[in-house]
């Protein structure tokens, strides 16, 4: 083999490898987007937030949504979303402005379901544990359950 033909073999493997690695940088793996689910529902929280997370993450014409917290159980389904809205707000009413530190995760992805199960820690509220169940949509995760535990 010719040193020209050695070059263009070079190049070649070299235009595979970056079609790879531009692929793998375009391509959001399910496991990636509950990542950024954890990511949204952790840190400061705050009204802007929580109405953000709940328009990406949550609806219930498509999905209906149970919260299971300290003994206490609600679902919501089509056309509840200003019931959901109105108790998520005084639920989350004495946390406003805390800030919600992951100390540790467990995320399972399997088909179209999913499961994030977080230990939390706050200066106001403490330790708690927290698990959320989602679905998949077409390309939509949604959430499907909330679960608080201490």
């Amino acid at each position: 083999m010719t040193r020209k033909h050695w070059i263009g073999v070079a190049l070649a493997a070299a235009a595979l490898i970056g079609a790879w690695i531009a692929y793998d940088a375009l391509t959001v793996t399910d496991e990636e987007i509950i990542e950024g689910f954890v990511d949204e529902v952790t840190g400061t929280v705050d009204a802007p937030r929580i109405q953000m997370a709940r328009d990406r993450w949550v609806d219930l014409d498509r999905q209906p949504f149970e919260v299971s917290a300290l003994g206490r159980s609600l679902q919501y389904g089509p056309g509840e979303h200003d019931a959901l809205a109105a108790e998520a707000s005084r639920a989350l009413a004495p946390m406003r402005g805390a800030n919600l530190r992951v100390i540790s995760r467990s995320i399972r992805v399997e088909d179209d379901e999913a499961e994030a199960t977080l230990r939390l820690l706050s200066r106001a509220q403490g330790m708690g544990q927290v698990s959320w169940r989602l679905r998949k949509h077409g390309d939509d995760w949604l959430v499907e359950r909330l679960s608080v535990t201490r």
